[in-house]
This record gives structure tokens, sequence and C-alpha cells, in this order.
């Protein structure tokens, strides 16, 4: 096995201070689980001379409920997220997708700022922060601004963030009553297992019908996407068993999947209609349609 290559690690206290080395050093990449980031400095996919520590910032940890949406700081563990309280009662999308990402051991170091900035198109925390409308705090020395996050994602392993810049949070705005939410993923074991296909479906009911309707794939694509095409077929309409089949079919027509070690393109073409068609069936139950 390779050895990692020499950096230098800073641990700065307060985001001021990691802004100011972000934007100080080159070289530099912000680090919080290192989960993925250690793998790519071992392999040389990513090089780095300096190691920007942000778990130890405070600004960028913790879960609360503030002017009707949850705050989830970046460097908030994944397992804290999946154990939290307010997010399994607010939002359960969230809380079924990150516990099923990777190992106990992995959700204990990994963070949810970096299951999402690391851009896998297979990112499991994607596809419900996509249909649950969530907008990222960004902060840089020169200032802040907050993006959707299907703004961040550019491509496979890639994102849009300048190099100065760091996501501090993550924003979902409480879901209004009579809507629901669900995510579903598939993989070739059970547990610990990267996603062949992942899907996350939510809907807001009014007089019996879809008044919206956001759904999401992961694995599938160059990124994590939306599928505008099929949530159109959602809106406006009553929820009935043809209306929600054809919904999930206009998926198979949406995706661009490759084939790999964990699937080929025609089986996740085929998953991403069959989990679509469970994930709007989910979130139909939740938001309170037997």
């Amino acid at each position: 096995m390779r050895s990692l290559p020499e950096f230098r690690l800073h641990r700065p206290e307060a985001l001021s201070g990691a802004l100011e080395l972000l934007d100080a050093l080159a070289d530099c990449r912000p680090i919080a689980g290192g989960t993925d980031l250690l793998l790519f400095l071992r392999d040389g996919t990513i090089r780095a001379r300096h190691l920007i520590d942000v778990t130890g910032i405070e600004e960028m940890r913790g879960i609360s409920l503030e002017g009707g949406e949850i705050r989830i700081g970046a460097a908030t563990p994944l397992s804290e997220v999946a154990s939290s309280e307010l997010v399994a009662e607010i939002v359960p999308a969230l809380t079924e997708a990150v516990f099923q990402i990777g190992s106990v051991q992995t959700r204990n170091q990994g963070t949810i700022g970096g299951n999402i900035c690391n851009a896998s198109p297979a990112a499991d925390s994607a596809p419900p922060l996509l249909v649950l409308d969530a907008r990222l705090d960004v902060s840089s020395k020169a200032g802040g601004r907050t993006i959707p996050v299907g703004e961040l994602f550019a491509g496979p392993k890639l994102n849009s963030l300048e190099e100065s810049e760091l996501v501090t949070a993550i924003r979902i705005p409480e879901p209004p009553e009579g809507s629901g939410a669900s995510f579903l993923k598939l993989g070739r074991r059970r547990g610990s297992t990267l996603s062949v296909v992942n899907a996350a479906a939510y809907v807001e009911l009014d007089g019996g019908r879809c008044s919206a309707a956001r759904l999401a794939l992961g694995a599938i694509a160059a990124t994590p996407i939306r599928v505008a095409p099929a949530e159109g077929l959602l809106v406006w309409k009553k929820p009935t068993k043809a209306v929600v089949e054809g919904a999930a079919s206009a998926c198979r027509e949406c995706v661009s999947p490759v084939d790999d070690i964990r699937g080929s393109a025609v089986y996740r073409r085929d998953m991403s209609a069959v989990l679509m068609r469970r994930a709007i069936k989910g979130a139909l139950r939740r938001a309170g349609v037997a």
C-alpha cells in the first residue's frame, strides 16, 4: 500500500481562521472526516501540501431548527445526523439516506458536508437533499453566499466551489402539512455498500392532487439529478396507480447510466424506474395517502 504524501495539517478553531488559511495557502484542501480525501491523497488522485481540519469549528457543527428550517453544520458527523430526533421527525427521508452511508465507522468519521462536497454521483445524501429543496451556506474570506444544493455538483467527483470557498451549513425548509418524502437505495449487498441506484421523492398534496413534486436519482448520471419530466407528470394530478407508474417509467428516458463493476447501464435504467415508483409511493404514504 502506498503511503500518504507529506502535508501540513492546520486546525483552526474559528471559521474566520479557516477562511484566512484557504485564501492564503496554495495547494490547500479542507478536511473533515477524511474518509474519501485521504484515499485520494494516497493514490495521487488529489494533491495537497496543506490540509485544514474543520472539525473543531463549532460554527460548522450541530443540528438546529431556525426560522422554519433545519440547519445542519457541514462538519456534523453523519452518525449525528442519522441519530437526530429532529431530522427524523421533520425530514425522515434524510435519516433514511444517511443511515445507509457506509459502515458505522464511516458514519462516525465522515461528515454530511464531506459527503456532498465529494460530489460522488452515488452520494446517498444528495437525492433527499435535492428533493427537500436544501440550500448550502458557502463562505470565503471575501464574503458568503447561499446556493441550491444542485448547483454544487459539477461532474463526477467535481464540485463548483472556488478554491477559497467552504460549505459551512446545509439548510432544509421545514416541509408543510400534507407533504411527504422518501428515499430508497439499491446496492450489491444489504449494508456498507455504494449505491447501484438511489432515489428520492417528495410530494405535496392539495385537495387530493399533487400540488408539488420533486424527484431525484443518483448513480445514473455524471451527477445526482432532479427528474423534471417525471415531476411534471405528477403535478396537479390525482396520484393514481397509473399516474405514479407513468412518472416512474419516465425516469428511464431521463437517465444516462454507465456500465461498471456495480451494475450495467441497462440494469440501472430499469432500476431507476423501479426505485422511483417505490419512493413516490413512500412519499405519498407520508403525505397521508393510504
